[in-house]
């Protein structure tokens, strides 16, 4: 956003200047400026529907992990009630975990976001401060933008509600990850704590989480463990079966798509056949023209996904 801003204010300082003129009578120079105003307007606009702009207008500058996985966490319940969304959910984790820079920033925005059991929060945010790993700008943009793909990819809701103070929580986080303490930025980095231990003492009072203070810092295993747990209480035997196939490696993966393709044509097939109405056999003709264009791809979830569709099918058909 720092150009869109900049194009804005070099716009607005234009315009200023264009008004004075006309209200001088110098209306030529007024025009002049009012065209070049206008032509930074143009930029700005510009900028703010790039691709890039609008990243930025979602996800801050530096692409902002708490907003981010906050966006990914509030389509958990729209996700949980689809076979797909599971593994979107595990895939979700999984990215995040395997990647060194996201699994950090989870812990310590986790840990500034959720501690509500510490018996002086002024010294424990210091202190917790102190270990946080600081990461460059270009570092944090470049994975981030990972889980921000992942997010557009499966089409989640982007445009959640995130409250001012937790985006402020957010921001001053990322000041601590982004930036080492130092003379230089002594003022920006005590506000920065002041912001996020005011966020911690409203924890304490309201008690908004029982979970007590445990390893701040390893709890990210934890939560794999829960959304794993809570995704197996949602599926099937069969469906779990297929997970597992997809997950050994010993299995060949496209020998595996290819024979829950093949079984559930050959069921389809039969309710063609069978099939008395023309317009109940238009559709399974139809079903099975869908089945038959589905072929395996180097993406695992759009196999896992569609393998657990097709076994939905057939399912449907056996009942």
């Amino acid at each position: 956003m720092a150009e869109f801003n900049d194009y804005s204010q070099k716009g607005s300082v234009l315009m200023q200047q264009a008004l004075k003129k006309y209200a001088e009578g110098d209306f030529e120079g007024g025009d002049k400026d009012r065209a070049e105003a206008n032509r930074w307007f143009d930029l700005a606009a510009r900028q703010l529907t790039s691709e890039a702009g609008k990243m930025a207008m979602l996800y801050g500058e530096s692409r902002n992990f708490g907003i981010i996985y906050n966006v990914f966490e509030q389509n958990f319940d729209k996700l949980l009630e689809t076979k797909q969304g599971k593994n979107i959910i595990k895939e979700g984790y999984n990215i995040i975990k395997k990647n060194k820079v996201l699994n950090e920033q989870f812990k310590i925005y986790d840990a500034f976001e959720k501690t509500n059991n510490v018996d002086n929060v002024k010294d424990f945010v210091n202190e917790a401060s102190m270990l946080v790993k600081n990461y460059d700008r270009q570092t944090i943009m470049e994975n981030n933008e990972k889980l921000i793909s992942f997010i557009k990819e499966h089409k989640l809701d982007e445009y959640v509600h995130i409250s001012e103070e937790t985006e402020n929580l957010y921001e001053a986080i990322e000041y601590i990850i982004l930036n080492k303490k130092s003379f230089n930025n002594i003022n920006n980095y005590i506000k920065a704590q002041k912001t996020i231990s005011e966020h911690i003492e409203k924890n304490i009072k309201n008690k908004i989480n029982e979970t007590t203070n445990k390893e701040i810092f390893n709890e990210f295993e934890e939560k794999v463990d829960e959304a794993e747990k809570k995704i197996e209480e949602n599926i099937s035997a069969e469906e779990k079966k297929l997970l597992e196939n997809f997950a050994n490696d010993r299995i060949d993966k496209k020998s595996l798509f290819n024979d829950y393709k093949q079984t559930t044509l050959r069921k389809v097939n039969e309710m063609i056949r069978l099939s008395e109405d023309e317009e109940d056999k238009a559709g399974w003709e139809e079903l099975y023209e869908d089945v038959k264009s589905r072929t395996f791809s180097e993406d695992n979830a759009l196999n896992i996904s569609n393998c657990a569709e097709m076994l939905e099918i057939c399912d449907t058909i056996d009942e």
